[in-house]
């Protein structure tokens, strides 16, 4: 169970456009991050993604995917263009179909494919059309579903929601956030029996009959067990009361996000934003991801690891770097995200003071936070980035 939140240039402090969002997934599934370059392909290449293989595009675009590690795809990311995509698990009346294509390797075939969040969300659509969604997404478990994505860039963001081949589209004006439920209801700007067969145009529909989208489609029993409306309600209300005044600190912050309810924060629970495995709750966040876009310069914050509330984010620019891990070497991405877990699971078990812990963290990021915000040249950021990951 994941959360995706955004926010636009209207209801940011700086005039940027923020994106987050927390990948939420079994606790032992690596989450890593991969860079993978600009490159041209021959004519009549395929591209094997988690199940099937599709024709390849002449050239993909240089992208930073955050993604689980045993499958093709991604659940967030951001290109070379500032195009950034996340996406989240929604369950559907719509029947699984088989084996197909993954709303993670969607993600990333949209972010290789893309220079406009616009033209991210005709990718999609074209994928969900075309080869449709099927096949197991769970890394030990059969879970399957269909997904909902935030799609922005640095003038516009939209929320696609999708119940198989079917879907619906909204322009996001200010902010909004996505999490395992459909959100759409009646105020879409578009659905996919509004597109002709020559090609997607986006353009208003006006005086048409209401259609509630959730209402249709949404699998009421699951998405309640999921409780995405509870999250979605809460990203969406902490994103209110700062309209205006968003920061990066404040979308770590709500990343970080535990229901004060009485219980110990560190409890699963379904209804937490940074959410922890426990008892009988099976998700747990393992990776989270921050991308600010401003006046054509991408900054990204990563953690690397699992539990935001006991990691620190750190910065990636689009330079060239030895942090960066290629898919040629995805055990390297692999082990490091175990080792990093190993030493989160000490503290959450007692084995390393807490308090202390938590202190160096918040040093340590607040110390990175201040020398990003210096950074002028590639060489700059490549030295931060140095001293951030090593």
């Amino acid at each position: 169970m994941c959360d995706t939140l955004v926010a636009l240039k209207n209801s940011t402090k700086n005039g940027s456009v923020i994106f987050g969002k927390n990948s939420d997934r079994e606790k032992d599934e690596p989450h890593v991050i991969i860079r993978v370059p600009r490159k041209k392909h021959e004519k009549g290449e395929k591209v094997k993604c988690t199940y099937i293989e599709i024709p390849q595009t002449e050239e993909t675009y240089d992208c930073i995917l955050f993604k689980p590690s045993w499958m093709y795809g991604a659940e967030m990311g951001v290109n070379e263009f500032g195009v950034v995509i996340g996406n989240e698990a929604v369950f559907t009346k719509e029947k699984q179909g088989p084996p197909a294509l993954l709303g993670m390797d969607i993600l990333r075939l949209a972010l290789e494919r893309s220079k406009s969040s616009l033209e991210a969300v005709e990718h999609i659509i074209y994928c969900i059309k075309t080869y449709g969604q099927g096949g197991k997404c769970g890394y030990t478990k059969n879970l399957r579903y269909h997904n909902s994505f935030i799609v922005a860039d640095f003038k516009s963001a939209y929320k696609l929601e999708t119940a198989g081949k079917v879907w619906a589209l909204k322009k996001i004006e200010d902010y909004d956030s996505i999490s395992n439920t459909i959100s759409i209801t009646d105020d879409y700007d578009m659905l996919s029996s509004d597109v002709l067969e020559e090609g997607f145009v986006y353009t208003k529909i006006l005086n048409r009959k209401n259609f509630d989208f959730k209402a249709r489609y949404e699998n009421k029993i699951i998405a309640k067990v999921a409780m995405g409306d509870f999250r979605r309600n809460r990203t969406r209300s902490l994103l209110k009361e700062k309209k205006g005044e968003l920061t990066v600190i404040d979308f770590m912050n709500i990343l970080r996000h535990h229901e004060k309810d009485g219980c110990n924060p560190f409890n699963g629970s379904m209804r937490n934003v940074c959410m922890h495995q426990k008892s009988i709750i099976s998700s747990e966040t393992t990776g989270s991801m921050i991308v600010e876009l401003k006046e054509g310069q991408i900054n990204i914050w990563a953690t690397g690891t699992s539990l935001p509330c006991l990691s620190s984010y750190k910065p990636l620019w689009f330079v060239d770097s030895d942090v960066f891990i290629y898919e040629h070497d995805l055990n390297k991405a692999v082990d490091y995200w175990k080792i990093q877990r190993e030493i989160i699971k000490e503290v959450e078990d007692g084995k390393k003071d807490k308090k202390k812990y938590l202190e160096k963290i918040d040093e340590f990021e607040k110390m990175l936070i201040s020398k990003a915000s210096e950074a002028k040249t590639d060489e700059d950021k490549k030295e931060i980035m140095n001293f951030a990951w090593r």
